[in-house]
């Protein structure tokens, strides 16, 4: 099973970082992938970023989605990119 490592960037209770969560690890468990996930919440650290762009996805380090969570099927395709077993 390849195990991806990813990190969200956001506030956990904001809607829409509840929502990309959700969305990564179902789309992980249906593409029968284990997933890292870090999540950041510490302020000093999300200063970095503009907060409209807030929630962040990396995933292996490269920006998959900013703000609005992406679908599970669109998540689904991203995560296939990374599968090379």
């Amino acid at each position: 099973m390849q195990t991806l490592h990813a990190t969200l960037y956001g506030a956990p209770n904001c809607r829409r970082y509840r929502r990309t969560k959700q969305r990564l690890l179902e789309a992980a468990a249906a593409s029968g992938m284990a997933v890292v996930l870090e999540e950041i919440s510490d302020a000093a650290q999300l200063a970095r970023f503009n907060p409209l762009a807030l929630p962040l996805l990396y995933v292996e380090g490269e920006r998959l989605a900013s703000r609005n969570p992406p679908s599970v099927e669109a998540l689904k395709r991203l995560l296939q990119a990374y599968d090379h077993d």
